[in-house]
């Protein structure tokens, strides 16, 4: 790791843009999802059809995963970001011109392989600044990005009425590539963002010899993800479905969730001076999965009476679903970067290649569960995933607890002090920021 300083003003600086960029992302990628009723009317294809391109073209995000590692070490995160993320826009761009299933999935696949590199890069980037700063604030970073997708939901349910598709969907995809290379512009560059020197300390680990722990961390990353997935690509599918909402009101509950879900990660920080992040996912998840239970069967059962009473009285139930899962990704990508032998960006890479595996099949899945049970059977999967999430942060918590009681023996230090210290805040490997003057 560097063992250069930063500056309180570089780091500031740093911070605001790293933010940026995640803003900017969740605001593109949840651009189009709200009207997704729309694009599958367009295409003209059954749930099972739809499920299926979602899901094998996820194979997009998955492909970078085999070199972005690589690339990184190569060229730094920086450039990565910005090329990127200019897949992804002109990708968005074509969705409201769309009316063949098979182009479709070519522009699905682009973007998602814009994003494949995007999000390695971008969540790499931000656990080595974390590292370096020596404060847990990767909640803050995807609470930003939950902040640009709520903020791209709750307009597009408003303009919706108003604004074609086509229209809508260009305008905001050139707007979001002209933000992004301003704002990214604020982040490290390749000479500070520390990774020729991860590249150094890291050993060459096959893809077929990848650690027992981090198949382990990727099948949490998917309990983490696929809530926050279901509630973005099924959400208005189910308001619109199964709830009867008008188009202006179809985006409300994954509104809801999101909102609440910035509020989580917005509160990380805070709660991880006290527990360990992973302690706190596993209380979130317990949360999430009686929350989205409730909000899916009050949700069905209501609609035969009223549209706008099961989306008044499940509101409250789709706030304490994001709550719960507000904690899970974090919580996941801050271990990221204490794999032994392992570069941030190789771990992130690894388990991001293995949750995209499974995230294809699961899609395909709930594709196919809605087509023949309907669309509130679909939760039934996101709800399975928070238990999964709170059973592997349990396992994190008992490894790294061990593995601290382990050093405390090595360096003398008092091991209930040591563990203490442990829960309340989770080893970052902290490096000094130095005021400017």
């Amino acid at each position: 790791m560097t063992t250069a300083m930063l500056s309180v003003n570089r780091t500031r600086k740093a911070t605001v843009g790293i933010i940026g960029a995640f803003f900017i992302q969740g605001f593109l990628a949840v651009s189009w999802l709200p009207r997704i009723p729309e694009v599958i009317d367009n295409l003209k294809v059954p749930f099972s059809t739809w499920g299926f391109i979602m899901g094998v073209a996820g194979l997009g995000s998955m492909l970078p995963l085999l070199f972005a590692n690589k690339l990184i070490n190569r060229w730094g995160t920086r450039p990565l970001l910005q090329l990127s993320f200019m897949l992804a826009v002109i990708a968005v761009c074509s969705f409201g011109f769309i009316t063949n299933p098979l182009v479709f999935f070519a522009a699905v696949f682009l973007q998602n392989f814009g994003y494949g590199i995007y999000n390695v890069a971008i969540n790499a980037h931000s656990v080595v600044f974390q590292n370096r700063i020596g404060r847990i604030i990767l909640g803050r970073f995807h609470a930003a990005w939950s902040i640009g997708a709520a903020s791209a939901s709750l307009l597009t349910g408003i303009l919706a009425p108003f604004i074609a598709l086509h229209v809508y969907l260009v305008v905001v995809a050139l707007v979001a590539g002209v933000l992004c290379l301003f704002g990214t512009s604020f982040m490290l560059g390749p000479n500070e963002d520390g990774h020729e020197q991860e590249r150094k300390r890291a050993e060459s680990v096959p893809l077929f010899k990848t650690p027992g722990y981090v198949l382990l961390l990727a099948v949490g990353l998917l309990c983490a993800v696929l809530p926050e997935v279901s509630a973005m690509e099924w959400g208005a599918v189910f308001a619109k479905r199964s709830m009867h909402l008008s188009p202006a009101l179809q985006g409300l509950p994954y509104t809801f969730f999101v909102t609440s879900m910035i509020v989580a990660r917005l509160s990380i920080g805070r709660l991880s001076r006290r527990r360990h992040l992973s302690r706190v996912g596993q209380i979130a998840g317990v949360m999430g999965a009686i929350s989205m239970t409730i909000a899916v069967l009050l949700g069905s059962l209501l609609s035969g009476i009223n549209p706008v009473l099961a989306l008044s009285v499940t509101a409250v139930f789709w706030v304490f679903t994001g709550l719960g899962s507000g904690p899970q990704v974090p919580a996941f990508f801050s271990v990221t970067g204490s794999v032994a032998g392992m570069t941030t960006a190789q771990v992130m890479s690894r388990m991001s290649l293995v949750n995209s595996l499974l995230i294809l099949g699961a899609k395909i899945l709930m594709g196919a569960v809605a087509q023949s049970a309907g669309v509130p059977f679909v939760f039934v999967l996101p709800i399975l995933a928070y238990v999964g999430a709170v059973l592997i942060a349990g396992y994190v918590i008992r490894r790294q607890r061990r593995e601290a009681a382990v050093e405390a023996a090595d360096d003398g230090t008092p091991q209930n002090d040591e563990i203490e210290a442990f829960e309340a805040f989770p080893s970052t490997s902290p490096i000094g920021v130095i005021e400017s003057k």
